[in-house]
């Protein structure tokens, strides 16, 4: 086994904890795209089911769209095309000629939703209508490469969404919020929320809303968006329906974007310590794992133990090692990927019928009686779920009531509040002087301004939040 990274030296360490935790692998040649693996496969998978399972309950339908998207399609949003063009992969030959119209993979899904919701919509009775997909999307992303962080394909969930009104596709945006908020917060990921700027909007949104991760180094990392879209996509694509009164009127839609891949690499990062990955209970494949102890004598006694304890287990919850390694290496290799509990079992449990349990959030151990296994084991999961809730708390923000106070914290990598003008040209300022701290938006919910812009000195439209995005 190589040294393990200090998580100090974040970078390196993550690269390590994806590596050799075997969440990933990022050997598969093609840059930007990565292979997930068993490890990580389990924790997607999970998200996957968690959050399909709450947009069921709200009423949204399950559906798959075509990876491909038609160019005459694509350029119906001029807002749209603006904002995605120079990201987009693109399929200009097949079986060996140029095609008549290229084709796009699609980096989100709008324009390839809405030419069929044109024909699905027809009265008011149709709506609501709510969709998801679980899906990849994939954009060229030009800048460098992270894994789960920053990507040319990645994991997502993505709904599309129509409503006869703005105030019931604006009440869908907030539901949203709730279920994110809830979400996020019982995964232990540390989160803001925050209404995007008019000029940093989703490329055809009337209001972005973001939800920005911290991550250990102070920078955030956004795991997900939600948008309205008012009516910029189903007046193009002629999406209509015929009210109560016989009038044709253009539904009103939304949009939700729930990166998987970077929900992973959020965990990894916000929960990881020196020893490795920690994966929440409710994320990780196994709930633990059981560790023989073994010395040379007795090792008959403890095998026949362990194998005893691991049949009172609940069945799939806990994995057996049965490897070559010494205890220490298997304990290493436990921590490493993440494991909620480790199960320790040698000569001292089988004397005294005992075992003992190992948390990974906490690092500490505990003997419990083979009577009380099943109901220590209940209890301390529910434990660590409370825990997660309070590792999910954002932490402070600091005010900054000066350009020099905006440039001291910055350079602490500290999250910054002001009282801003709104000016893009003045959140480029920002941005260039404090080497990429850049204007992340408006709390949800925020107070008023009170004061100027910190920056310019012009009137202030709100209180935002300065931020390096990862």
């Amino acid at each position: 086994m190589s040294l393990r990274p200090k998580k100090k030296s974040f970078s390196e360490w993550y690269d390590y904890v994806l590596k050799e935790g075997e969440f990933i692998d990022v050997r598969y040649g093609v840059k930007g795209m990565v292979v997930y693996r068993p490890r990580g496969m389990a924790v997607v998978s999970r998200l996957y089911r968690i959050f399909e399972e709450d947009l069921k309950k709200r009423g949204h339908d399950q559906v798959l769209f075509p990876l491909m998207i038609g160019m005459q399609s694509f350029r119906k949003e001029s807002e749209h095309i603006k904002g995605f063009e120079e990201e987009v992969f693109m399929v200009s030959r097949a079986g060996g000629k140029d095609l008549d119209e290229p084709m796009i993979i699609r980096p989100t899904s709008e324009t390839a939703f809405y030419p069929m919701f044109s024909l699905w919509i027809s009265s008011y009775r149709d709506l609501p209508f709510r969709t998801f997909q679980s899906v990849a999307v994939y954009r060229y992303e030009t800048k460098a490469t992270r894994p789960l962080f920053r990507g040319r394909e990645f994991l997502w969930i993505e709904t599309h969404n129509l409503f006869a009104s703005e105030s019931d596709a604006m009440e869908h945006v907030k539901e949203d919020i709730k279920m994110m908020s809830s979400r996020l917060s019982e995964m232990g990921i540390p989160f803001l929320i925050v209404k995007r700027e008019p000029y940093d909007r989703f490329p055809g949104a009337d209001q972005s809303f973001a939800y920005d991760a911290i991550l250990p180094t102070g920078e955030v990392l956004q795991v997900a968006t939600t948008h309205y879209l008012g009516q910029n996509f189903t007046k193009p694509f002629g999406v209509e329906y015929l009210a109560e009164n016989g009038e044709k009127r253009h539904a009103y839609s939304t949009t939700l974007g729930i990166g998987i891949s970077r929900i992973l690499g959020a965990i990894i990062a916000c929960h990881g310590d020196d020893n490795g990955a920690y994966v929440p209970p409710q994320l990780s494949d196994r709930l633990g794992t059981v560790i023989p102890i073994l010395t040379g004598d007795g090792n008959t006694d403890v095998m026949q133990y362990v194998e005893m304890v691991y049949s009172m287990l609940p069945e799939g919850q806990f994995l057996l090692d049965r490897s070559e390694l010494t205890p220490g290496e298997k304990y290493y290799m436990s921590e490493l990927r993440g494991y909620p509990l480790r199960i320790e079992i040698g000569m001292r449990e089988v004397r005294d019928k005992t075992v003992t349990i190992f948390r990974r959030d906490t690092r500490k151990r505990k003997s419990v009686k083979l009577a009380d296994l099943s109901a220590e084991i209940d209890k301390t999961i529910d434990e660590m779920k409370d825990n997660l809730k309070f590792r999910s708390q954002a932490g402070t923000i600091n005010e900054a009531r000066s350009r020099e106070e905006i440039i001291k914290l910055s350079s602490q990598n500290l999250l910054v509040r002001i009282n801003f003008c709104g000016r893009k040209e003045c959140a480029d300022e920002i941005k260039e002087t404090t080497k990429g701290y850049e204007v992340r938006g408006e709390l949800f919910n925020e107070e008023k301004p009170d004061g100027v812009c910190v920056w310019c000195g012009r009137e202030a439209a709100r209180k935002v939040v300065l931020a390096k995005a990862y």
